[in-house]
């Protein structure tokens, strides 16, 4: 029995080296669909996945911010594209005692400069101490205190050119720790209270800068980030926000609402990446289907010969299979080791050209995503094969002796 497996392979073997030209035609094209099924896993799963926990790391339900700048703060969150917009803190009071609002915390985002003043361009978040329920817990977590005027927390993917301190508008400002990292736009974020805030609005850089100096801080705010109470309705609770503050330039969104536009996106690329891949998949089939006969058809005598000598059409159906085995082991695993490479030398630059965050480049999503690219390609080629297969079942000894065709 042992034997017999052995003679198969290497039978297999050596008729794919025979041919080898139709060999590396038949790879090829199994190696493209392994390369585009990675890829648009890979694209689809990420933005899947930094959406996620941009939500989750946000934390609220409910998001107020100025009208028509809720692309911006999507943009922001999401993206980590720097913001700055505020509005009246005023607004706050009217809206925190709204009925179905569980807790509110006002957040402030400022932008400092890619220029000699600043470190470099880095969004600036000021956050309430007293009601934040967003960073404060983050802090808590790791056992970190919370920053005192001058001092801040910078995210994990910013790296100051002195470890204790980082520059905005030509002054430096204490850095008191590193956050732990979230895969989100907050690892590029340095966080920081209002008096802070108000230190670097007061300095000369920043009045050089904006030609303005902003003296209360504390009374503007950037968004007003709301938990809903349990149980109530996030969407029945923004319309009664909207509806008590109609006519005021700020509006209420919900999470989901802010991001409908990325989740378009999401949605709109997973569409893409399926019909790519059912498209690849025809295509894939198709063509191995026709090189798997022809080269059959091709090979009549030589089956009919091994035929004569006692060889089973199950043995011979064997040799076939073994060759659509190697051929989607070897097309896969080709097509994972260039795609994993590929991601991991110019992930930068897809990022930018495809307008994406963050691509998952974990060791074991990698290694489960190829696991998976390659048996589908293995299935595919085997599959391919089967026609094949079936129409040597199905011939007669003294057919294939003649090599009348399949």
């Amino acid at each position: 029995m042992k034997s017999s497996f052995i003679i198969t392979q290497t039978m297999a073997i050596k008729n794919l080296k025979h041919r080898s030209v139709r060999t590396w035609c038949m790879i090829f094209f199994v190696f493209m669909l392994s390369v585009a099924l990675f890829f648009s896993s890979v694209l689809v799963d990420s933005m899947t996945d930094n959406l996620q926990k941009t939500t989750d790391r946000l934390g609220a339900d409910i998001i107020v911010v100025p009208k028509e700048y809720e692309k911006d703060m999507a943009d922001s969150l999401f993206m980590g594209e720097l913001c700055n917009f505020n509005f009246d803190r005023k607004w706050e009071n009217e809206i925190k005692n709204i009925e179905g609002i569980k807790q509110s915390t006002p957040q402030l985002y400022m932008a400092s400069l890619a220029a000699d003043c600043c470190s470099s361009a880095t969004q600036m978040i000021v956050f309430d101490p007293d009601t934040d329920f967003i960073i404060k817990p983050w802090l808590e977590k790791d056992g970190l205190a919370l920053p005192k005027k001058g001092e801040l927390y910078i995210g994990c993917s910013i790296d100051p050119p002195e470890p204790d301190t980082i520059k905005f508008f030509g002054e430096n400002y204490k850095v008191i720790g590193k956050l732990e990292k979230t895969n989100t736009s907050y690892d590029t974020c340095v966080f920081m209270t209002s008096e802070t805030a108000q230190e670097i609005m007061d300095s000369d850089g920043w009045k050089a800068a904006f030609n303005k100096s902003i003296s209360d801080a504390d009374k503007i705010i950037s968004s007003l980030m709301i938990r809903v109470e349990d149980g109530a309705d996030a969407k029945t609770v923004a319309r009664k926000i909207n509806y008590s503050i109609k006519g005021a330039p700020i509006s209420a969104y919900t999470t989901n609402g802010i991001f409908n536009g990325v989740m378009d996106s999401v949605k709109n690329m997973s569409g893409y990446s399926t019909t790519i891949m059912v498209l690849m998949l025809i295509m894939v089939i198709t063509a191995l289907i026709s090189i798997f006969t022809i080269t059959i058809n091709e090979r009549t005598s030589e089956f009919g010969i091994l035929a004569s000598l006692g060889i089973s059409s199950g043995k011979l159906s064997g040799i076939v299979l073994t060759e659509g085995t190697v051929i989607g082991f070897l097309g896969g695993i080709l097509g994972v080791a260039i795609s994993v490479i590929i991601l991991l030398l110019f992930s930068n630059t897809i990022m930018i050209n495809l307008n994406i965050p963050r691509l998952n480049t974990n060791f074991i999503y990698l290694l489960s995503l190829g696991v998976k690219c390659l048996f589908l390609s293995v299935a595919v080629s085997i599959l391919s094969s089967l026609y094949s297969v079936w129409k040597i079942n199905r011939s007669k000894i003294d057919e294939l002796i003649k090599g009348e065709e399949l």
